[in-house]
């Protein structure tokens, strides 16, 4: 799910949600997916954020949830896990490299009796892949009837357009 979290969104500009929603779309400012996994419950949270103008709140729900029931139906390509394998892991090689960073995990991973060699075990998991296990991993835990949508902002000003019959 962490690399499937990483091509929907969490890979910034190069993933699903934001290439659909800013890049194609123009609906949104900035878009992303994230994950809140936790190291000692059994529960995990994955989130969606955009930043919009109000007016196109309509359109950019519509165009989540399409993009996200093509996600279920179609799965990710070979490529794009391939691609996404090694610029998640590259991603965390170079996030070790900044001192706060690492001694941010090194900590964190000492709370829960973790060594840097776990984090060499997440990697290796992550590089060995395929499609079929990404897509099948989406298939079970992302569930639209279960998506809840928050809106916050001053929609009063900027009220989206009423539709023309």
């Amino acid at each position: 799910m962490l690399l499937a979290n990483f091509m929907m969104g969490g890979g910034f500009l190069n993933s699903r949600i934001p290439m659909r929603l800013r890049q194609k779309e123009g609906i949104s400012y900035g878009a992303s997916t994230g994950m809140q996994v936790q190291t000692q419950d059994q529960y995990t949270t994955f989130m969606t954020g955009a930043i919009l103008n109000p007016m196109n709140a309509e359109r950019l729900t519509a165009a989540y949830r399409e993009e996200i029931d093509k996600i279920l139906k179609e799965g990710f390509t070979a490529e794009e896990v391939a691609a996404a394998r090694e610029g998640y892991v590259q991603g965390r090689s170079q996030g070790r490299a900044n001192d706060d960073e690492l001694v941010g995990t090194l900590i964190s991973r000492r709370f829960v009796g973790r060594t840097l060699a776990w984090d060499e075990a997440l990697e290796k998991a992550i590089l060995s892949l395929t499609p079929e296990q990404v897509n099948a991993v989406v298939k079970k835990y992302i569930d639209p009837s279960k998506t809840v949508i928050v809106r916050a902002g001053d929609f009063a000003k900027n009220p989206a357009p009423k539709p023309t019959p």
